[in-house]
């Protein structure tokens, strides 16, 4: 039984727990160097505000806060030892705004004093509190305050009164305990083993970067024209990749138009082969891409209910065993046999591994056709499917306007069946209404003008219409323009045989005879109309070689679980040894994260706040212990790292200010390090304000 994923309320829990651990361990740090250097520190506390239960030596447990006690006993004492002073001639401390900031007060007793007597009475120096906003904590120590620059003590023990390196060694105690703490964790998920989506290409996204590059060494040779299925990658810029998701940090973080060195394990290639890919953004996308796939394993995950593998008798848990009969292994073998059939019904065998029953389902799978970049739509010789709309979202825009599952997108925003990319520049672009057409049971149907909403959306899923080949747009420059194919056109057939869908073409087009040559395309000129005609279309050897380029899907109806790769240590040392590792690269990533933002590479859009990494290491939580503890060493490494930077109010932000002190022999004035205090407050509030609502934005109202 895994509590995770069977009571998620469990992962909720396990996470805040991990999070309040994890900044217990920071503070720890400072409260254990401070102590270490004399220190006095008054209060340790878990959490901000009033405190809800405390504890001080000498006298226990308290709800609510000890100071009063504290005070009122070191105040007995010390009239136990003078005399007894006439009322009205002493002053509580408790009815001082804060006794740590002076060294002296117009009582009879002075802080100082007042401290020396409860350690006299074997009363505790310090509080430990529980407060009641568990979203942090603190240690308080005499003479120093984070907003206060103001605060200074007389006392020997206060931190103002310790060395520059002493108060050095307290700061940075912190951020050393939290690096400390994620290696120790991640030591602790590699000695499990934590499974992380395989380095290998499920598949490209076409048009992308990975999908279009030739390997070093064989430009024009289209067996080496992108990444395949079940290629493994080594390395990317000569460092060493274990899983996918190290390559999509390092595309992420890549620079603008920086090149990527990929190594490549191709089965059943001799050596390795290299790919320099640029990653880019495909449209609608804020984080740069090559554009890789994860690859899946053979397991089923799910079946889509009434496609043919439903029907068939294919669930999930069952694996795909064979494909016409060969056996495969490897998602890789399964998309190489698929794609063998050219679009034809595949015999798929699957078997379930606990009954060792078999089931055989006919699958088809579509044509992916040719894309060759990401501003270029998927093509057939120049030829464009037209697009179908999808379910539209409950009172969208598009819905409002009447537009229905299964249409064919026709006319939008005065251009004439517009392919998928057009379609989001045209929305992304519009000042105001869009004239809206689409074709339906046979004819055009205009429909209200559609106005894309707050979030610069219409509301409705695209995709290209491969079922019946209906033509959208010819593109300019290629084979088929000067047909002068009006949009709204259907393919009939293609030397007189028949064409059924996008998936028959694409058949019949890699299927010709070898050679330059000259085709017949039948049409159906218009779909609102019914004219016919046959035009001829000349092929030459660079046309040709297009089409080598046109590849298949998997067949669809069958969900398959991500293949994952396990990295598990050998022994303690190698965990020690993967813990370094991935400690150091996430110190690095994090530092370089920064730094793309600074450059525009990377949005604010795209960092996690509170409610986001909640939502995050929930997820992290359901897969397992291992994966828990591999996450929580993330967030702790990462802690240090922020922890540590030169910004006014965290620690990196404190050592500048020692160092200031250390080169110019005084601390910098009261007046720049509150100023400074303050910038770093409003920085760290406005971006903690930014990436709050974008974490809600993104979790309740699937706003990206």
């Amino acid at each position: 039984m895994n509590f995770f994923t069977d009571w998620p309320i469990v992962s909720f829990i396990a996470l805040i727990i991990g999070f309040g651990f994890l900044i217990f361990i920071h503070e720890l740090g400072h409260f254990a160097v401070a102590k270490w250097v004399g220190i006095r520190c008054t209060q340790f506390a878990i959490g901000f505000g009033q405190s809800l239960l405390t504890y001080r030596k000498g006298i226990g447990f308290r709800v609510g806060t000890t100071e009063g006690v504290y005070e009122k006993r070191a105040i007995a004492h010390l009239d136990q030892k003078h005399a007894t002073p006439h009322p009205g001639e002493h002053q509580s401390v408790a009815q001082y705004d804060d006794f740590t900031k002076t060294e002296s007060r117009p009582g009879k007793y002075t802080p100082q004093q007042v401290h020396e007597a409860a350690d006299e009475l074997g009363l505790g120096e310090t509080e430990y509190r529980l407060n009641w906003m568990p979203l942090g904590g603190y240690v308080k120590m005499l003479g120093q305050e984070d907003l206060d620059p103001n605060a200074r003590s007389g006392d020997p023990r206060s931190f103002n009164n310790k060395s520059i390196g002493a108060r050095a060694a307290v700061i940075s105690a912190g951020v050393v305990m939290n690096t400390i703490t994620g290696l120790i964790f991640f030591i602790i998920a590699f000695s499990i083993g934590v499974d992380f989506p395989s380095a290998t290409v499920g598949a490209t996204l076409p048009g992308s970067p990975a999908a279009t590059t030739y390997a070093s060494g064989h430009d024009g040779d289209p067996a080496y024209f992108g990444l395949r299925p079940g290629d493994r990658i080594v390395e990317i810029n000569d460092k060493p990749i274990r899983d996918l998701t190290g390559v999509k940090i390092a595309t992420a973080l890549g620079g603008e138009g920086e090149p990527l060195h990929f190594e490549i394990d191709r089965p059943g290639q001799d050596g390795e082969l290299s790919y320099t890919l640029v990653a880019s953004r495909p449209t609608g996308e804020r984080l740069l891409s090559v554009g890789i796939i994860p690859t899946a394993g053979l397991t089923v995950s799910a079946v889509i209910k009434d496609s043919t593998a439903s029907k068939a008798g294919v669930k999930g848990g069952m694996k795909v065993s064979a494909v016409e009969g060969e056996p495969v292994s490897t998602y890789a073998q399964f998309v190489d046999a698929v794609d063998a059939q050219h679009g034809r019904p595949v015999a798929v065998t699957f078997v379930d591994p606990q009954t060792q029953a078999t089931v055989e389902a006919q699958l088809t799978a579509e044509p992916l056709l040719v894309r060759p970049d990401y501003d270029t739509p998927s093509n057939l010789l120049g030829l464009v499917p037209a697009v179908e709309i999808g379910p539209s979202e409950p009172d969208s825009p598009a819905a409002k306007a009447g537009v229905q599952e299964g249409d064919l997108l026709a006319r939008l925003g005065g251009v004439d069946w517009p392919a998928m990319d057009e379609v989001r520049k045209i929305v992304l672009d519009a000042s105001g209404p869009l004239d809206l057409t689409v074709f339906r049971e046979g004819k055009l149907v205009a429909l209200e003008p559609v106005e894309p909403n707050y979030k610069g959306l219409i509301g409705i899923s695209l995709a290209p219409f491969l079922d019946q080949p209906v033509i959208g747009k010819t593109l300019p420059g290629s084979p088929a323009a000067s047909l002068d194919i009006v949009g709204g056109s259907k393919l009939l057939s293609l030397n007189d045989q028949p064409i059924a869908d996008w998936g028959a073409f694409q058949r019949l087009l890699v299927e010709l005879p070898e050679g330059p040559q000259s085709i017949s395309l039948g049409l159906e000129l218009n779909l609102a109309s019914t004219p016919t005609e046959s035009v001829t279309l000349d092929l030459n050897e660079a046309n040709r070689q297009t089409l080598a380029y046109a590849r298949w899907s998997a067949p669809g109806g069958v969900m398959f679980l991500t293949k994952q790769a396990t990295v598990v240590a050998n022994n303690p040392i190698h965990a020690m040894g993967l813990g370094l590792e991935y400690t150091g690269e996430f110190i690095i990533q994090t530092y370089v994260t920064l730094r793309r933002l600074i450059e525009g590479s990377v949005s604010v859009r795209d960092l996690r706040g509170p409610a986001g990494i909640v939502d995050e290491g929930t997820k992290a939580a359901e897969r397992g212990w291992p994966y828990y503890w591999f996450f929580l060493g993330l967030i702790s490494v990462n802690l240090a790292v922020i922890n540590f930077l030169p910004i006014p109010i965290v620690d990196g932000g404190h050592i500048v200010f020692l160092i200031i002190e250390k080169i110019k022999g005084s601390p910098a004035s009261p007046a720049i390090q509150m100023g400074a205090m303050w910038i770093g407050l409003a920085l760290i509030g406005a971006i903690f304000l930014v990436v709050t609502y974008n974490d809600i934005a993104r979790i309740f109202f699937g706003i990206s």
